[in-house]
């Protein structure tokens, strides 16, 4: 008996996908599409608190309410045994590895309700950065998504003194002051 719980275990084991780093969540999550300039880092920290990066993740509040997948959306946004709800998807297919749609729906909750629809977020990721500094070390990201990309940076302010550079040269001042600047 004990020899069949330990292989039906690694049976369910087989089927799930649990994320081991978060790059590699970070990975799959811009694969399937999730809008790289809507908070990533907050995403992740969202699925981590949520679901522990488990696609397969199930829990049954005490009130009896269900919560499906990687982000644990609420039976509301979807209907168990076929497509319905708010998402319009079958519960069931919030628990496979196909995180395409997991996604679509946590992207509508996320468009109609924000973050905080998640209490879990408001109470472990609202206000901290740790994750999205450290998801953009990831190897395959630096090159693609840094955040000096999508943030005021330094190239930005680089850009700014040459175009003010560029007005005191052709103006010869500033706001009323001489510029020292001029050619």
């Amino acid at each position: 008996m004990r020899c069949v719980c330990v292989f039906v275990l690694c049976l369910l084991c087989v089927y799930c996908k649990r994320f081991e780093t978060r790059c590699k969540l970070v990975r799959e999550l811009v694969r399937v599409g999730i809008p790289s300039n809507i908070f990533l880092g907050q995403w992740v920290c969202l699925i981590e608190k949520v679901s522990n990066r488990d696609t397969s993740a199930f829990v049954v509040s005490p009130s009896g309410k269900k919560y499906y997948g990687l982000y644990q959306i609420p039976s509301k946004w979807c209907r168990e045994g076929k497509k319905g709800g708010d998402c319009n998807i079958a519960c069931e297919s919030l628990l496979d590895d196909d995180i395409r749609d997991d996604t679509a729906c946590a992207v509508t909750i996320f468009n109609r309700e924000g973050f905080k629809y998640w209490t879990q977020w408001t109470t472990r990721c609202k206000n901290n950065n740790l994750i999205t500094n450290e998801i953009y070390k990831c190897p395959d990201l630096i090159s693609r998504m840094s955040p000096e990309r999508d943030l005021p940076s330094e190239s930005l302010k680089i850009r700014r003194r040459h175009t003010r550079n560029g007005i005191y040269r052709r103006t010869g001042n500033h706001r009323g002051i001489r510029s020292a600047i001029k050619k």
